[in-house]
């Protein structure tokens, strides 16, 4: 009976906090194959650079509509001394994200065939449906005599999951004939399970009948849970892309990065991919347990917060379960202006797992602009996130180094209500020249060299008199 009081309390606890981003500044961007091919795994074939080597990269971003610093900019560190603000009139509460850090990856491209190695640890937290009327507890201002009554719950729910991934992406050139190009790719990941959390409530009843007293009536759904640790679990995981390419030249004879192809890489006019991400499982079976919940004894006091394990393991039906991935289909559009000036149309849509232990992504829709060349882009995504809050982002490329936000406005403008933020880096070095290809211009140019000499020495001895 005490699980929705643990949903309430957890699931407002992590609303503070709670991160998700897509970088789509960085992963639309054609210099940068190891983000890209997170996003469709095709991305590292034909790529602009030979050999892509990422060090070191991060992501965080926050999107909730209950806790916010009002009036104040995230630059601000200051308010992060204080407690947020909550908004209380909402009638649901719901919020989404996931950060991730990205290890050492890398892709190379060698003939009509890419090759990739990566590395990351990643975390989603999701809250939905979760009553408004609960989050006033958590509130300074409290409940009001307008807030006594009766409450429904359906479809209730907070999931959390922490877990690395290493992984490997092989991709081709599938089909190349005239202009036109299909290319196609496969990542296949083992993944290690850190930490799971869910608690899916089908139904529940809720009765204030003062301010001081809040009383469960009556609730069921079902939760699992994993103790936190570098070894809770483990399983496999795998996405899929393919992208068509309309080129601007006749590719049937074309080898990118080749000497064959004279070292040069030929561009696309506008190019179309679809990828499936993140389809896998982990099996968590290390200090784990899941069950049901159905009951209607009344429990008095629902924001108390009794401890989880002890609690669920009263009721556990078994030590091991399965959490899915956060599953989505994607779809992108590129068009090629000038090549250096491209637009891109991107969609993700999530796979409909509310009723199962894995975690959910969220759905996105975006445009954006972008400016590339070797060592310097920037790119403008506008999106909306699941499809209603809308976000502008901005990422610039120096060299090397990445840095953006799919929603930059809250970090340098102030808002009366601060419920969003993110930010992303990549540290990585990039080989644009297969070293074959530098070593065919040094010979050109030492031969070129070379002729240039003997004809001068040649035009002076004709300029000599003969004796």
């Amino acid at each position: 009976m005490k699980k929705l009081s643990q949903l309430t309390v957890f699931s407002l606890c992590l609303i503070g906090s709670v991160t998700a981003q897509e970088n789509l500044g960085m992963r639309n961007d054609n210099y940068n194959p190891v983000n890209g091919q997170l996003l469709n795994p095709s991305n590292i074939v034909d790529a602009k650079p030979w050999l892509d080597i990422n060090i070191v990269g991060a992501s965080a971003y926050l999107r909730n509509n209950f806790a916010f610093y009002p009036n104040s900019t995230l630059l601000n560190f200051d308010q992060y001394d204080t407690d947020p603000s909550y908004k209380m009139s909402l009638d649901k509460i719901k919020a989404f994200g996931d950060f991730e850090i990205t290890g050492p990856s890398a892709s190379i491209g060698i003939g009509r065939h890419s090759f990739s190695v990566f590395s990351n640890v990643r975390g989603v937290v999701n809250a939905k449906n979760i009553p408004g009327v609960l989050g006033k507890l958590k509130g300074s201002e409290g409940l009001t005599l307008a807030d006594t009554g009766t409450y429904n719950i359906n479809n209730a729910r907070v999931k959390s999951m922490v877990w690395g991934e290493i992984g490997i992406t092989y991709g081709k050139i599938l089909i190349a004939t005239n202009d036109n190009m299909l290319t196609g790719a496969i990542s296949v990941k083992r993944l290690f399970g850190f930490q799971n959390t869910a608690i899916l409530v089908d139904d529940a009843l809720v009765r204030v009948p003062t301010l001081e007293s809040q009383i469960l009536i009556q609730t069921n759904g079902k939760y699992s849970y994993t103790e936190p640790e570098f070894s809770a679990g483990k399983g496999w995981g795998t996405s899929l892309g393919l992208t068509y390419k309309k080129m601007k030249e006749d590719v049937t004879s074309y080898i990118p990065h080749s000497t064959r192809s004279g070292c040069e890489q030929i561009n696309y006019k506008y190019k179309i991919g679809v990828s499936l991400l993140d389809i896998g499982y982990i099996n968590f079976d290390n200090n784990s347990y899941y069950g049901d919940f159905d009951e209607n004894t009344a429990v008095d006091d629902v924001n108390s917060l009794n401890d989880l394990s002890a609690e669920s393991q009263s009721n556990q039906a078994g030590s091991s379960y399965k959490a899915w991935l956060p599953a989505a289909a994607s779809l992108q559009v590129d068009y090629n202006l000038n090549d250096r000036i491209y637009f891109n149309g991107t969609i993700i849509q999530n796979f409909p797992t509310a009723n199962t232990y894995g975690v959910e992504r969220a759905n996105t829709l975006a445009v954006s602009a972008r400016y590339e060349t070797n060592y310097l882009g920037v790119g403008i995504p506008l999106s909306l996130n699941n499809y209603v809050n809308p976000q502008i982002g901005l990422a610039i490329r120096i060299a090397n180094i990445t840095i953006g936000s799919d929603n930059f406005l809250p970090l340098f403008f102030k808002h009366d209500e601060i419920k969003a933020g993110d930010i992303y880096f990549s540290l990585k070095h990039t080989f644009f020249k297969n070293p074959n290809c530098k070593d065919r211009l040094g010979r050109n140019k030492k031969s070129r060299s070379v002729k240039s000499k003997l004809l001068q020495s040649k035009r002076k001895s004709l300029d000599c008199p003969a004796f």
